[in-house]
């Protein structure tokens, strides 16, 4: 049995693109008490897209001034040469209310070496390559899917390392997963609270017992 913890939760959504993480995170702050946590990316913002919800989007000086200030705990870059970084404030436990954000396999896993919350990955795959690259070949924003298809596979490899798996074959079967992930998890930290509640309870009345 897990240990009980009621430390404030912090979801990971990682997988490869086009495998539905801007779907599920949209999908968990519209229907669950959760707050999307942007990262910062000095690539440019895509159509639909919007600066301070889906990224926080800014120039390479002015991240790495952000880095050096501390504000942005990890980066890494990407092939197309554009920088992703996670705000620091993923490893604070000071932050009221669940948070989730996207990161990839490397930042989720020094976030949760890091981070003062509890930390529960989600990683989100598509069944095939083939269904994957027909998702990418139905974005006019993804010219090098053959790249991204490598980095699936190499991300792959990083799945184990996370707490669920999603298959992202049947969208509404897809989400139903989701919502029924994060809300055993929000039970499971409610209920840790409330045994907490009750330990200080009972030492409270056998110290007034004494």
């Amino acid at each position: 049995m897990a240990q009980l913890d009621a430390r404030p939760l912090l979801f990971v959504v990682s997988g490869p693109s086009g495998a539905g993480k801007g779907t599920a995170v949209e999908h968990a702050t519209r229907t669950l008490p959760l707050r999307r946590v942007p990262t910062y990316t000095t690539r440019a913002m895509r159509l639909g897209e919007k600066d301070g919800i889906d990224y926080e989007y800014v120039d390479e000086p002015d991240f790495f001034q952000l880095y050096q200030a501390g504000a942005i705990f990890e980066y890494t870059r990407t092939y197309s040469r554009s920088y992703y970084g996670s705000p620091s404030t993923l490893l604070r436990d000071d932050i009221e209310g669940p948070l989730i954000v996207e990161l990839d396999p490397n930042g989720f896993g020094r976030v949760r070496a890091a981070s003062a919350r509890r930390v529960v990955g989600i990683f989100i795959a598509t069944t095939s390559a083939a269904e994957l690259s027909a998702r990418l070949a139905a974005r006019a924003q993804d010219p090098d899917i053959e790249q991204r298809l490598k980095i699936r596979t190499d991300q792959l490899a990083s799945a184990w390392s996370y707490d669920y798996v999603l298959f992202n074959a049947d969208r509404d079967r897809f989400l139903d997963d989701l919502t029924t992930v994060i809300q055993a998890e929000l039970l499971r930290t409610s209920g840790s609270r409330r045994m907490l509640e009750l330990r200080q309870e009972t030492d409270l009345t056998l110290k007034e017992a004494e």
